[in-house]
């Protein structure tokens, strides 16, 4: 049976992680999603993408295990003792908040890994520091059976 065999997509985004932005309106009451998140979900979407591709695989409607690590690059203006700190995992990033992160990253796999992130049905998410002078970036392993 097709539906035994587990199946699972990992990727990476390069470059610094962006939560999802709050709805914006206009002066006449449309609303609009902000283009940082726009273009956030559309480099979620072509890394997904690719590596549904890459794994051979094709958008599924079964339930899905997500897991989202956010790893965010080290201020240079920080001194190296509060660098060595943050890379060793002493300190932790504030902003944006974790479940903005995890809202950015599901819809950028909507309709490319799941038909919808309402089968997400089991979910992890860190978010911490990258290597002292790594750009940062977002890693998604999205798993179903």
């Amino acid at each position: 049976m097709e539906h035994n065999v587990k199946k699972e997509v990992s990727f990476i985004v390069h470059g610094k992680p962006v939560g999802k932005g709050r709805p914006r309106f206009t002066r006449v009451g449309h609303t609009y999603t902000p283009q940082a998140t726009k273009d956030y979900e559309r480099k979620v979407s072509v890394a997904a993408f690719a590596a549904m591709v890459e794994a051979n695989v094709t958008t599924t409607d079964r339930p899905v295990v997500a897991k989202i690590e956010a790893h965010f690059p080290i201020p240079v203006s920080w001194s190296k003792k509060r660098q060595l700190e943050a890379h060793l995992g002493g300190t932790f990033p504030s902003k944006p908040d974790i479940d903005n992160i995890v809202k950015a990253a599901l819809d950028g796999c909507n309709g490319i890994v799941y038909d919808d992130d309402a089968q997400v049905h089991h979910l992890t998410c860190l978010k911490r520091y990258a290597e002292i002078g790594s750009e940062g970036y977002l890693s998604v392993s999205i798993s179903w059976t």
